[in-house]
């Protein structure tokens, strides 16, 4: 397993993705001190724990019509990230979990585009599209348990197909050498237009 990607983690608690955070979530410029509190007790945490891993899918060659190679993907902040949310809950520091709900969310956001980079930088191969179990025909949600083999206990999932650690991602990477394909963003085919963490095509790989 591969550590979360560093460059990620080395802009984490830096101005520019922290302003860009509280921008999008709606915090206060007071609340800037507050939101670099919370990233600073975070880093430690995922620079220990948070990876991500690819491995070579057992899906058909051709999924839904489609010809592609596919791969797995897992991602996670780890355990520490979860326990330091649970623990503002604890003390009632609602505000501080929300910050963290936004700063995990958003460098988990960024993992996907740091992903189509390292595909394009280090393979033959770029992302042509995302799918995700239980988001469309082909990829059921109970293909989740299989998608986490392997990982247990740095992740793994429940009865209810909730992954843990809460701050973790699982999907399969459709591959393509069609350049005429290329991935749009993993928001791509979503119809909620008005969601906080929508991507548009910013995951495209130039």
């Amino acid at each position: 397993m591969a550590a979360f990607f560093t460059d990620l983690l080395d802009s984490f608690a830096e101005p520019v993705f922290l302003e860009k955070v509280r921008i999008k979530f709606h915090f206060g410029e007071a609340q800037t001190a507050d939101l670099r509190a919370v990233a600073d007790e975070m880093l430690p945490l995922m620079r220990q724990e948070a990876f991500w891993e690819r491995r070579e899918s057992c899906v058909p060659e051709r999924q839904g019509g489609k010809e592609g190679v596919y791969e797995e993907v897992v991602m996670s902040l780890g355990s520490g990230v979860d326990a330091l949310q649970e623990s503002y809950g604890r003390r009632g520091m609602l505000s501080e979990s929300y910050m963290l709900e936004s700063l995990a969310g958003e460098l988990l956001m960024q993992g996907y585009a740091a992903y189509n980079r390292y595909i394009a930088e280090h393979a033959d191969w770029h992302v042509a599209g995302y799918h995700f179990p239980g988001g469309e025909e082909g990829f059921p949600l109970e293909m989740l348990p299989r998608l986490l083999e392997g990982y247990g206990p740095r992740v793994t999932c429940n009865e209810a197909f909730c992954i843990l650690p809460k701050k973790s991602v699982a999907f399969v990477a459709e591959l393509t050498q069609d350049e005429k394909v290329r991935c749009a963003g993993i928001c791509a085919g979503c119809s909620q237009i008005r969601c906080p963490n929508r991507m548009g095509g910013d995951l495209v790989v130039q």
